[in-house]
């Protein structure tokens, strides 16, 4: 989960730009189908160099996933990509809210979860 949030913030304007520019529809199927491939390689455990290997492991994640979301975005039809960042920029204005709004959904599931696990253990246990 920290590698991908890592990415998120060096690249979340580019992966902005190419996650709206997603929904256009002159977008390329092309372009659509290999940004789903680097989300693939990302999640999947099967790397070029595995996970395993201190630092190596890790590196290439950081290396492949990164060009591949900038490659993509400098691939977009110029209009397309000239909307894209138009709605990048507004979206990047409220981003700060967006991620305090979603850590306190999170840490409320995980309350819920923690709670719902402790009232399990008092009924097995009392």
């Amino acid at each position: 989960m920290r590698r991908i949030l890592s990415f998120l913030k060096l690249f979340r304007y580019d992966l902005i730009v190419l996650l709206t520019a997603l929904r256009h529809r002159d977008t390329p199927r092309r372009i659509k189908g290999l940004l789903a491939l680097a989300v693939v390689y990302l999640v999947s455990p099967v790397d070029i160099i595995p996970d395993a290997v201190p630092m190596a492991g890790i590196l290439d994640d950081m290396v492949i996933v990164p060009t591949a979301i900038c490659g993509l975005t400098n691939m977009l039809p110029y209009h397309v990509r000239r909307e894209a960042e138009m709605k990048a920029e507004r979206i990047a204005r409220y981003m700060p809210l967006l991620l305090i709004g979603a850590s306190l959904f999170i840490l409320l599931w995980v309350g819920l979860f923690v709670y719902g696990a402790y009232c399990l253990f008092a009924y097995i246990l009392g």
